[in-house]
């Protein structure tokens, strides 16, 4: 028998930008998420329980924070992947195959500069598209924070990193960092304006690297 204590979060103000319970020390706003819990017992395997004790361990974490983590993983995004039709691909194959396509492309002849700005955009498009269709299925509505939730939760289960922080109350830095190459950070780039602008009618600036994507925008 195995018993959970459950958390509710009411906020983890990321991408998602739900509200929080804001407090003051020393004059500085601070944002404390508001959690409420309740306990639950399932019945399960004594191997399952022992392989993911082994991993809180291996994590330094207590069992139930793992088994909270699982679950939230699941609810968030989990549940959905059939749905939305989506494939367990690792993140570094679409960066390989972009790159291997250049090689190949060159190698022959063909140059793809004339074409890039061209395909980042249309890849651009096809993702916002079904980006929608995707927030609209998992969060029952569709605007900015919506989006930009779905967002988070899909680079958090891609093991890509992102942050979220509020500058003099208006200002919104997002920060994506990724080891996917110029070609990704071109895309995202411009599928971020697309959201900002079609959704919100907002212009972002947006600087990258090879690695990373800084997006400022006053909300």
């Amino acid at each position: 028998m195995l018993k959970i204590q459950f958390f509710n979060n009411k906020n983890t103000y990321t991408w998602g930008g739900q509200k929080r319970v804001v407090s003051k020390l020393n004059n500085n706003t601070v944002l404390r998420p508001h959690k409420k819990s309740r306990s639950i017992t399932f019945r399960l395997d004594a191997s399952i329980v022992d392989e993911l004790q082994r991993d809180a361990n291996q994590n330094e974490i207590s069992l139930n924070v793992l088994i909270n983590k699982i679950l939230k993983k699941y609810v968030e995004w989990g549940r959905f992947e059939q749905k939305l039709g989506m494939m367990p691909v690792p993140k570094n194959f679409f960066s390989s195959l972009i790159q291997e396509t250049i090689r190949l492309s060159e190698s022959n002849g063909i140059s793809v500069d004339p074409y890039k700005e061209k395909l980042i955009k249309y890849s651009a498009e096809v993702a916002f598209y079904h980006l929608k269709e995707s927030v609209i299925l998992m969060k029952k509505k569709f605007d900015l924070w919506s989006v930009l939730a779905v967002l988070h939760e899909y680079m958090n289960v891609s093991g890509i990193t992102s942050d979220h922080r509020i500058e003099a109350g208006k200002k919104h830095i997002f920060v994506i960092q990724h080891e996917l190459g110029e070609y990704w950070s071109l895309f995202a780039k411009e599928l971020l304006n697309l959201i900002f602008y079609n959704i919100a009618n907002l212009r972002a600036e947006i600087q990258i690297t090879q690695k990373s994507i800084i997006a400022e925008v006053i909300i």
